[in-house]
C-alpha cells in the first residue's frame, strides 16, 4: 500500500508550501522590477571598473520664484523664422554717405541717421569693416521700433584717382543687412573722362581693338587750368575749364604692343598742366602688351596699380608711402623689404622706412629727380624683399626753372 504524503499541522501539505513561498517571492522580485527599486540597488561599473552608487538626480523645484526682469532694461527681439528673409524697414537721413572730392591719403567722416520704421526690435552688431578704404563705428546694441541712430563711417583715399559708387552693410542679428550707399570720388585737382585709355573695350574678337580716341581733361572744382604738354610735347591751350586730349597707339601692334623698331606701348599719356594741383596726371593705357605680370610665389603684393609723387621743388626730394599687403594677413612673412631703387635716368629712389602697421608694412619711399632734369617722369620703382622683388610705376615732375 503506497505511502500517503506528509502534511504540517493545519492540512498543508510540504509541497504546497513550498510552491506558495516561490510564488510569493516571485510576486515580489516583478514588483520591485516595476517600480523601479532595483535599478536604485543595482551598482554601476566606471571606465575604471570600481563600482559606485549612483547618484540621485535632484527634484526641479516649481515653487521656485521667477526673476523679474529690471525695469529699465531693454526689450530683445525674439528669434522670429518668418522675420529672418524680410529685410528691415529704415530711414536713411541723407540717403547716402556723400563723401564728395577727395585728396589721395584724405580720411573724411560722413555720418547717416539710420530710423527703425520696422514694427520690430533689432540687434544690431558691433563695428563692420566694409571695404579696405570704408570702416563704420557701431556697437553692439538693441534698436527699438522708432528709435534712430547715428551711424559714422570713415573713408581713406588711396593714392590713385577713383570713383567710389558702392554700397556698405549695416549687420543685423537673425535679418538681412541694412545696405547704406557710399558716394565719392579721389581727384588731384584735374580729373580725366574716362579715366583710362581703353585699347580693348569689350573682350573677345580682334575687332574690339581701338587704336585712337580722345579723353577730356576738366577741372570739376572750378579752377581754370592750361595744358602745357602731353608725353613730353608742347601743347597750346587757353586757361580753360574743360580739354580735350586726342591719343593713338597706331603704331603699335594690337596684340603685342611693339612697334617697328621694338618699343613696348607706353603705359601712361603723361599730360602737364599749370594746375596748382596737378603738375603732372598719369593716363593709364590699358593694352594687352603691357599687362601686368601674375604675382607667383611672391608673399605680399601693392595694392595701388601706380603711384603720382606731385610736384618736386628743384633741388629736393618727394615721399610717398606705399601700402603693401602680405598673403596669409602678416607682415615680414619670410620676405622682409630691405631696399628700393628705380630703373629710370629721370630719377633716384630710396627706401626709407619699412614699418608693420596691422595687416600691412608701410614702405616709405623716397623720390630725387636727377641733377638738371625738369618736367614729368615716369619710370618703374623696384622694391626688393629679401627673396622676392616687384616694381611698382611711378609718376612726379621735376620744377622747371621757366614755365614752357
Amino acid at each position: 500500500m503506497a505511502e500517503a504524503p506528509s502534511k504540517e499541522p493545519g492540512g498543508l501539505s510540504t509541497r504546497v508550501i513550498l510552491q506558495l513561498c516561490g510564488g510569493a517571492v516571485l510576486l515580489v522580485v516583478l514588483v520591485a522590477i516595476g517600480g523601479g527599486l532595483l535599478d536604485e540597488a543595482r551598482p554601476v561599473r566606471t571606465a575604471a571598473g570600481v563600482q559606485e552608487e549612483p547618484v540621485p538626480t535632484p527634484a526641479l523645484r516649481s515653487d521656485a520664484p521667477a526673476k523679474a526682469p529690471a525695469a529699465d532694461a531693454p526689450v530683445v527681439p525674439a528669434a522670429d523664422p518668418e522675420l529672418a528673409e524680410r529685410p528691415v524697414e529704415v530711414l536713411l537721413e541723407p540717403a547716402a554717405y556723400e563723401f564728395g572730392f577727395m585728396r589721395p591719403e584724405e580720411v573724411l567722416v560722413r555720418t547717416i541717421r539710420v530710423t527703425n520704421l520696422d514694427p520690430h526690435p533689432v540687434r544690431l552688431k558691433g563695428t563692420w569693416r566694409g571695404c579696405s578704404c570704408t570702416t563704420l563705428d557701431v556697437r553692439p546694441r538693441i534698436l527699438q521700433s522708432g528709435e534712430s541712430l547715428d551711424v559714422p563711417a570713415t573713408m581713406t583715399a588711396g593714392l590713385t584717382p577713383t570713383t567710389k559708387d558702392s554700397t556698405v552693410k549695416l549687420e543685423i542679428v537673425g535679418r538681412p543687412p541694412i545696405v547704406l550707399p557710399v558716394t565719392g570720388e579721389i581727384i588731384r585737382g584735374v580729373r580725366a573722362r574716362p579715366r583710362d585709355i581703353q585699347t580693348y573695350r569689350f573682350r573677345g574678337p580682334e575687332g574690339n581693338y581701338t587704336p585712337s580716341g580722345r579723353v577730356v581733361l576738366d577741372s570739376p572744382e572750378g579752377v581754370p587750368f592750361r595744358v602745357l604738354s602731353v608725353n613730353g610735347e608742347p601743347f597750346q591751350s587757353e586757361s580753360q575749364l574743360v580739354h580735350v586730349i586726342p591719343w593713338s597707339v597706331e603704331a603699335f601692334d594690337a596684340t603685342t604692343g611693339l612697334d617697328s623698331d621694338g618699343r613696348g606701348v607706353p603705359q601712361y599719356w603723361l599730360v602737364e598742366t599749370d594746375h596748382p594741383e596737378t603738375p603732372v596726371m598719369e593716363i593709364m593705357v590699358r593694352h594687352r602688351g603691357n599687362r601686368p605680370e601674375p604675382r607667383g610665389e611672391r608673399p605680399w603684393f601693392f595694392v595701388e596699380q601706380r603711384v603720382n609723387v606731385g610736384g618736386i621743388p628743384r633741388g629736393q626730394a618727394g615721399e610717398f608711402v606705399l601700402p603693401i599687403k602680405w598673403a596669409g594677413g602678416k607682415p615680414n612673412t619670410g620676405d622682409r623689404l630691405v631696399a628700393a631703387h628705380a630703373e629710370s635716368e629721370a630719377f633716384s629712389a630710396s627706401l626709407v622706412n619699412a614699418a608693420p602697421q596691422g595687416r600691412e608694412t608701410l614702405a616709405t619711399i623716397r623720390i630725387r629727380p636727377s641733377d638738371g632734369y625738369e618736367g614729368p617722369f615716369a619710370g618703374p620703382v623696384v622694391i626688393e624683399g629679401e627673396h622676392f622683388v616687384a616694381s611698382v610705376p611711378v609718376v612726379g615732375h621735376a620744377a622747371r626753372s621757366v614755365e614752357p
